[in-house]
C-alpha cells in the first residue's frame, strides 16, 4: 500500500509497472520522466515501466502549453516505457486517452468523449488531456506519456475557461485515489496486450466526432477545414475537403 492524496495506491496487481514514484509537488512529470530517461541512457541501463505520479505540478505541461495542476484536485503523471518494435508509437496516445477515458467511466460513471488526438471532454467542457514524447539513443526508444485529469472541485474554480472535474460532472464526492487506482490498473492491464488493429475503430465509437461533421484543424500557420471522415490505422485524422481527402498528422482541432 502507498500513501496517495485522500486514500493509498496498491501496486502489487500490476504486471507491467514496475517503479511507482508519489511525489508532493514536482515541476512536470514529463519534464521530470525525460531526466529519468536520459539519466539511464547515460548510465547504459535498461529503464523499466515507471509511473511518476505528483499531487501537484507547478510547471505542467500541455500540448498546447501550460496546464494547471493545482495540489490535490487532480490526477497528474507520466509513464515512461520502453517502445516496442513495431508498435505505432503516433497511435499510443490516442489508445492511451480511450483506456483513461474508459477508467474514469468504469470508476465514476463519467461518460467522457475522445477529441481528436488525444482530449477528454464532456460535451464541450474539457476534463482530461495526454501528452506524449518520445526520446531515441542508438536503438532504444522510450516513451513518456502525460496525463493530465480534473477530479475534484468545481468548474468555476479552474483557472481556465470551457474546462469541468470528475466531480462536476458526476455531482457527487469523487475519490481522488480511487480514481488513481482504477487509471493505473487500466493502463496496467491494456499495455499487456493492446490490440493495436482495433484500437482505431474503438476510438472512433467513443469520439466525440461523426463522419460528416464539420471541422477545421490549425496546422502550423494553416487551417484545414473540411468533413470528418474518421482515424487512419496510424491515428491520423482523414477530413474530406474540397479538394479531396486529406490526412492530417498533427495539429490542433478549433472548431467540431
Amino acid at each position: 500500500m502507498i500513501a496517495f492524496a485522500d486514500g493509498s495506491l496498491v501496486a502489487g496487481r500490476w504486471a507491467n509497472f514496475e517503479n511507482l514514484a508519489c511525489l508532493a509537488v514536482a515541476g512536470s512529470s514529463n519534464d521530470l520522466a525525460r531526466e529519468v530517461i536520459e539519466l539511464y541512457f547515460d548510465e547504459d541501463q535498461n529503464l523499466p515501466m515507471t509511473v511518476i505520479l505528483a499531487e501537484a505540478q507547478s510547471s505542467a505541461r500541455g500540448r498546447k502549453g501550460q496546464w494547471a495542476a493545482p495540489a490535490g484536485r487532480g490526477l497528474y503523471l507520466t509513464f515512461v516505457r520502453p517502445a516496442r518494435p513495431e508498435e505505432p508509437l503516433t497511435l499510443i496516445p490516442l489508445a492511451v486517452a480511450r483506456w483513461v477515458r474508459d477508467a474514469i467511466e468504469d470508476s465514476t460513471g463519467v461518460a467522457a468523449r475522445l477529441k481528436w488526438p488525444n482530449d477528454l471532454y464532456v460535451e464541450k467542457r474539457k476534463l482530461a488531456g495526454v501528452l506524449s514524447e518520445s526520446r531515441t539513443q542508438g536503438e532504444d526508444t522510450y516513451l513518456a506519456i502525460g496525463i493530465g485529469l480534473n477530479v475534484l472541485g468545481r468548474a468555476p474554480e479552474l483557472p481556465f475557461p470551457g474546462a469541468t472535474t470528475l466531480e462536476e460532472e458526476a455531482d457527487r464526492p469523487i475519490s481522488l485515489a480511487a480514481v488513481a487506482q482504477s487509471v493505473l490498473d487500466r493502463l496496467d492491464r491494456e499495455l499487456s496486450n493492446p490490440n493495436w488493429k482495433e484500437e482505431p475503430s474503438l476510438w472512433e465509437k467513443v469520439a466525440v466526432h461523426r463522419p460528416g461533421d464539420s471541422i477545421t484543424v490549425r496546422r502550423g500557420g494553416n487551417e484545414i477545414t473540411g468533413q470528418y471522415l474518421g482515424v487512419t490505422p496510424e491515428g491520423f485524422l482523414r477530413i474530406s475537403t474540397k479538394s479531396g481527402e486529406e490526412i492530417v498528422t498533427s495539429g490542433e482541432m478549433t472548431r467540431w
